[in-house]
This record gives C-alpha cells, structure tokens and sequence, in this order.
C-alpha cells in the first residue's frame, strides 16, 4: 500500500528511550509519560505561533498524570496497563512534526490515565 502524502512523516521505529521496559507501578509509569509529554511539547514549542497554547496543554497533561498516578504510586500495574503504557509513549517517540506533537499533548495524558486508574468493580457505586 502506497505511502499516504496526507500524514505528517514519522520516524523510523526505533528503541523508545523512555518505554523500553514496561513500568511496574503507577510510579514508574507516571516518569515514563512525564518524559514522553516533556519530549512532545519540547518539540511542540517549535512552533512559534503556538508556544502559549503548547505550554498550556503541557502543563494540563501534566497535571492529569498526576492525578491519575495518585497518591498510591507504588501501586503494581498488570501487565496489559504497563504494556499500554509503554506502547503509547512509544509512538509517542516516534512523531517527528511539531503539530502532531501538539495533538499528542492531550492524546498522551487521556490515553496514561485510562489504563493506571484502576476501574471501578462492576455494579459498585460511590459511597
């Protein structure tokens, strides 16, 4: 199938630097995204007309790592959640065109928090 001229370029695949073994805990994989966002906004921020909004998002997608990492950092993750985690800040690495770094910066953090925050067990209610 024939290259589609419409999608911004990635890099080859290669070693993720951040991801290369899956994070154990919330901790870990808490550092793994944090690196990762830092990587898409850094290259986010070459776009000169966007450095306000990219720094904003950095920091709102920093916050919600937090926040889904919680208190409990030392809390295990399964091993799909760790895997997950990895997989995403991978193809995080790879994305070499500052716009689509930007869109990532929300991606990222939604993507992190849906498989470390531990879901509710089926028909429990809060309270």
């Amino acid at each position: 199938m024939p290259a589609d001229p419409t999608r911004p370029p990635s890099a080859p695949p290669a070693a993720p630097p951040a991801a290369a073994t899956p994070p154990t805990t919330r901790g870990a994989a808490l550092a793994v995204a944090l690196a990762a966002l830092d990587r898409l906004a850094e290259l986010g921020e070459t776009v000169d007309d966007e450095w306000t909004y990219v720094t904003a998002l950095a920091e709102a997608g920093r916050a919600r790592l937090r926040a889904a990492a919680g208190a409990d950092s030392g809390a295990a993750l399964v091993a799909d959640a760790a895997g997950a985690v990895a997989a995403a800040c991978a193809e995080a690495d790879r994305i070499v065109d500052p716009h689509r770094a930007i869109d990532w910066l929300s991606t990222l953090p939604a993507v992190v928090e849906l498989v470390i925050v531990p879901a509710a067990a089926p028909g429990a209610t809060g309270g």
